[in-house]
C-alpha cells in the first residue's frame, strides 16, 4: 500500500513546487494569477458538470456577479478585501437559488438554454445599468486594499494570496467529490431514475451542486475583480462560460485535476498566441478541435489511463 501513494507523493510535491515557481516563468507575474483563478473557476463547474452531469451555458452569470459584487463593495462601501471577496461570493450564491431552482427542472440541452438565458438576462441589466456597473465600459476603479500589514498591490504578493485560495478550493473540491454527496452526485448522473428509485431525490443534489458550483464561480470573479483593479462586462458574456466548458472538456470532465490544467493551459496558451498573431482566435479554434477529437475523454484522463495508471 505504502509503494502505490509513493508516486502520488511525489507528484504533489512536484505540482506543489510548480504552483510556487508559476508567477517566475510566465511572460509576467500577473497571467500565473489568472491563471489559478480560472483554475479555481474549472473546479466548481467540474462538480456541476463533471459529476452532477449538468451542461450549463450560464455560469459566466455566477463568475460576473462575483466579480461586480466584490468591485462595488469595495469602491462604494472602502470595507476589507476579504468581507468584499465574501460579498461576492455571497451575491452569486444568492442568485444560484432561485436560478437553479427553475433550470434543474429541464434536462439537457433545455437545461443548457435555460442557465444561459438567465446569463444572457444578467449580462443585458449589466449592460444597460451603466451608473451601476459603468455599462459596456466596465466597471473602473476597484481598489486592492492590503490585508493588514500585507499590501497586495505586489503581484507576486497577491499572486501567493490567490494560491492559498486555490489551494483551499482544492482541498474542498477533493473532499466534495469524495464524500457521499460526490457519490451521490455521481449516481445520479449515471442513472437518475435508479437514483429515485432507491430514495434519493436528484433535483436537490443538483440543485446543491449547482449552488455549490455558483460559489466557487463566485471566489473567481472575485479575486479576478482585484486582479485587473476592473470590472469588464465580459465577465457576464456567453464567452465566458463558453470558455469554462472548453476548459473542462479538454482537460477532462469528471476528474478535478483535468479541468484545472485544462483551465490553466488555455489560458496561458490564449496569452501567448495572441502575443504573436492576430488570428489567435482560429489557431486556438483548431486546437481545441484537435484536442476534442483526439483525447474524447479529455487530455488528463487520456493520459492517466495510459500512462499514470497509477494515480
Amino acid at each position: 500500500m505504502q509503494k502505490k501513494r509513493l508516486p502520488n507523493f511525489w507528484i504533489l510535491i512536484l505540482f506543489v513546487l510548480f504552483l510556487f515557481l508559476l508567477p517566475f516563468v510566465t511572460p509576467y507575474r500577473s497571467l500565473a494569477s489568472q491563471m489559478l483563478i480560472y483554475a479555481i473557476f474549472a473546479i466548481g463547474y467540474d462538480i456541476v458538470f463533471g459529476y452532477a452531469g449538468l451542461l450549463s451555458f450560464g455560469h459566466a452569470a455566477f463568475f460576473g456577479l462575483g466579480a461586480y459584487g466584490t468591485g462595488l463593495t469595495l469602491i462604494h462601501l472602502s470595507i476589507p478585501t476579504l468581507l468584499a471577496i465574501l460579498f461576492g461570493i455571497l451575491i452569486s450564491i444568492l442568485l444560484a437559488f432561485p436560478i437553479g431552482y427553475l433550470s434543474i427542472r429541464r434536462r439537457g440541452i433545455y437545461f443548457a438554454m435555460v442557465t444561459l438565458a438567465f446569463a444572457q438576462m444578467l449580462y443585458f441589466i449589466a449592460f444597460k445599468w451603466r451608473a451601476l456597473t459603468g455599462g459596456d465600459d466596465g466597471l473602473h476603479g476597484v481598489p486592492r486594499p492590503p490585508l493588514g500589514f500585507i499590501h497586495l498591490q505586489s503581484e507576486l504578493i497577491f499572486y501567493y494570496f490567490i494560491l492559498i485560495f486555490f489551494i483551499l478550493s482544492l482541498m474542498l473540491g477533493i473532499r466534495i467529490i469524495q464524500s457521499p454527496f460526490g457519490k451521490t452526485l455521481e449516481c445520479i448522473r449515471e442513472n437518475e431514475e435508479r437514483a429515485r428509485s432507491i430514495g434519493y431525490n436528484p433535483n436537490k443534489f443538483k440543485l446543491i451542486s449547482f449552488v455549490i458550483s455558483a460559489f466557487f464561480a463566485g471566489l473567481a470573479g472575485s479575486l479576478y475583480s482585484l486582479l485587473q483593479n476592473f470590472v469588464p462586462l465580459f465577465t457576464l458574456n456567453l464567452d465566458t462560460s463558453g470558455d469554462i466548458v472548453l476548459m473542462t472538456l479538454i482537460g477532462g470532465k469528471g476528474t478535478l485535476y483535468g479541468p484545472i490544467l485544462g483551465a490553466m493551459a488555455i489560458v496561458l496558451l490564449k496569452d501567448i498566441l495572441s502575443t504573436y498573431t492576430n488570428i489567435w482566435p482560429l489557431c486556438l479554434g483548431l486546437l481545441f478541435i484537435f484536442f476534442v477529437m483526439t483525447f474524447r475523454e479529455g487530455v488528463f484522463k487520456e493520459l492517466k489511463e495510459k500512462f499514470f495508471k497509477f494515480l
